[in-house]
């Protein structure tokens, strides 16, 4: 008979377990975190305190909304409100909505493509005064938007785009953070596999779309939500540049809000229907965000 095989031996210690960003290890959480934890937690009900109040004043009948004392949890809860702004015949919330959702989605495609383009010419490309070019797209970053509101204004007039959902879209869509936060993405990306490419054959569209785009997907969804959020949530723009039935969902709400009354109960329901697209699109992309926001810019 043959000896039986030696029992493998399992190493006695330990391996320690790492972070799967930054391969840091992970240690235990002793009593020396809770005020650490109770900061956060702290923090976290500042924050969700003003969610939870919309919600909650969304379901109150409109007395309630202003009684005394406050009301934290709904007495008479209803869905009232939701019902009305619904069906009211002051205004269609569900074509505002729709124009958000198609004018939003627009925009960031629209930027998405730009800002590819502008961050790839200033990451892989050389021409002359690349560097001054860079450094002049940045400093927009330091103009004031509200500076550049009456004469974007007056050019829509020029270009007839008052009251269509151009005006919605391409102002705006060349922004100087989106160039520069997929710039900073780019760099970090070893040249040699761009170089592997171009020994095949590709030329630069065809290393930028199958060689960094799907290497860039945490940068590029950490911009999608960013542009998302920020076209969705924009109010003083529309407020100029469409009206009627081309009003955007936060245009729209403010009509249940007047110089003499504010109806709150249907302010906040029409508020938290507003908040559900944005929370889907981060929810969707929260792995990729978190994911973008910690690598981008570590490399240069």
């Amino acid at each position: 008979m043959t000896d039986p095989l030696p029992a493998t031996r399992l190493p006695t210690t330990p391996v320690p377990v790492t972070d799967t960003l930054g391969g840091r290890p992970l240690r235990r959480r002793g009593p020396r975190d809770l005020p650490r934890f109770a900061l956060l937690l702290l923090l976290a009900l500042l924050f969700l305190a003003p969610l939870y109040w919309m919600v909650s004043t969304s379901f109150k009948p409109e007395a309630d909304t202003i009684a005394v004392p406050v009301q934290w949890i709904p007495a008479h809860p209803t869905i009232d409100n939701y019902r009305e702004i619904l069906t009211s015949p002051d205004g269609n919330i569900l074509r505002w909505a729709w124009n958000s959702l198609f004018t939003s989605v627009a925009f960031t495609a629209a930027h998405l493509t730009v800002c590819v383009l502008a961050a790839y010419a200033f990451a892989r490309l050389s021409f002359p005064g690349r560097d001054a070019w860079f450094w002049f797209v940045l400093s927009s970053m330091m103009v004031p938007g509200i500076v550049t509101l009456i004469p974007s204004y007056i050019m829509m007039i020029q270009l007839n785009w008052i009251d269509t959902f151009h005006a919605l879209i391409w102002p705006g869509v060349a922004g100087a953070f989106g160039v520069f936060l997929l710039r900073q993405f780019f760099v970090g990306i070893p040249r040699e596999l761009e170089e592997a490419a171009r020994l095949d054959g590709a030329n630069h569209l065809q290393v930028l779309w199958f060689v960094i785009l799907p290497l860039s997907i945490p940068a590029l969804a950490t911009l999608a939500v960013f542009s998302f959020m920020a076209s969705w949530n924009n109010y003083v723009w529309p407020l100029f540049v469409v009206h009627g039935d081309l009003q955007t969902l936060p245009v729209g709400i403010n009509s249940f809000s007047s110089r003499y009354t504010t109806d709150y109960g249907k302010l906040m329901a029409g508020t938290a229907i507003a908040a559900v697209p944005v929370l889907v699109v981060y929810l969707l992309a929260q792995r990729y965000l978190e994911q973008g926001i910690a690598v981008t810019g570590l490399k240069e």
